[in-house]
C-alpha cells in the first residue's frame, strides 16, 4: 500500500530515525507474511470469523506488559509513565494490546535507531532507547517514541489495511524525500501511522518536531483518531 502523496512543508528541528516492524520479522504490510487483511487480531467475534483470523480474547486484553531481563524498576516506570499521558481512546486500545509486548531498554540492534518494534507472529517486542533518546530530545521525546512504537504494535495487531488506508489518505507528506532517508515522504505507510499516532495520543501536533519522520499531522488531530476511538470503545 502506497501512501498517498499531498504537497507540504513541514519545518523540523533535526529528525531521529526510529526504524520498527522489519519485514524479516514483522509481516509488515509491505512484505505480506500473513493474510488477515493487515490486521493479527479482532476485538469481536463476527469480525474475527469474517477475517478467518483470532479473536483478542479477554485474558489476553486483561493482561499487561512483560518486561525483558535487565529493565530497572525507573526504566519500567520511564515507560508506563509515558503510556499513562496518552489520550483515554488512545489507553484504551493499548490496554487490550499491551498483554502482547515485551518492552527492553538498550540501543535497539538496528544502526541509527532509537526506538524498534518486532513481531515474531505472536507476539511483539519493543525495544527502546531510554537514555539516547532522553539525553537528546528529553521527556517528551521519550513519550513520543514510546507511544509511537506503541503505535506499530497496534497498526499490526488490530488495524485492517482498509482503515490504515483511509487514515493515511487524511496524512500530509512531510518533508521532501532526501535520498538514502526513510522520512518526509519517503516515510512508509507503517510510520507515517505510527508517527500521527502518537500525536493523536500526545493530543499535541508537534510532538515528533525534533524526533520522528517529518510527518505533517492531519487537522485536526482529534477528528482524524476518531475512528481508531471507535475501533477501541
Amino acid at each position: 500500500m502506497s501512501p498517498r502523496v499531498r504537497l507540504g512543508l513541514y519545518l523540523v528541528v533535526g529528525a531521529c530515525l526510529i526504524l520498527a516492524m522489519r519485514q524479516a520479522t514483522s509481516g509488515s504490510r509491505a512484505g505480506a507474511i500473513v493474510h488477515d487483511g493487515g490486521a493479527t487480531y479482532r476485538l469481536d467475534r463476527a469480525s474475527a470469523d469474517l477475517a478467518g483470523v483470532k479473536i483478542l480474547d479477554d485474558v489476553t486484553r486483561a493482561a499487561t506488559f512483560s518486561f525483558a531481563s535487565g529493565a530497572t524498576p525507573g526504566q519500567q516506570q520511564v515507560f508506563l509513565a509515558a503510556i499513562a499521558i496518552a489520550r483515554p481512546e488512545a489507553r484504551r486500545l493499548i490496554d487490550d494490546v499491551d498483554g502482547l509486548v515485551t518492552v527492553g531498554f538498550g540501543v535497539p540492534d538496528v544502526a541509527g535507531a532509537i526506538g524498534l518494534t518486532s513481531f515474531d507472529g505472536k507476539a511483539y517486542r519493543v525495544t527502546v532507547d531510554l537514555a539516547g533518546v532522553s539525553r537528546r530530545h528529553g521527556a517528551r521525546g521519550v513519550d513520543a517514541v514510546i507511544l509511537h512504537e506503541m503505535g506499530h504494535v497496534i497498526d499490526r495487531a488490530l488495524v485492517p489495511d482498509e482503515l490504515i488506508g483511509a487514515l493515511d489518505a487524511q496524512i500530509p507528506s512531510g518533508m521532501r524525500c532526501v535520498p538514502g532517508q526513510p522520512m518526509g515522504s519517503c516515510a512508509t505507510v507503517q510510520e507515517r501511522f505510527a508517527d500521527t499516532f502518537a500525536k493523536w495520543a500526545m493530543d499535541d501536533l508537534g510532538v515528533n518536531g525534533t524526533v520522528g519522520y517529518r510527518i505533517l499531522p492531519p487537522v485536526p488531530i482529534a477528528k482524524w483518531g476518531q475512528p481508531l476511538a471507535h475501533l477501541g470503545a
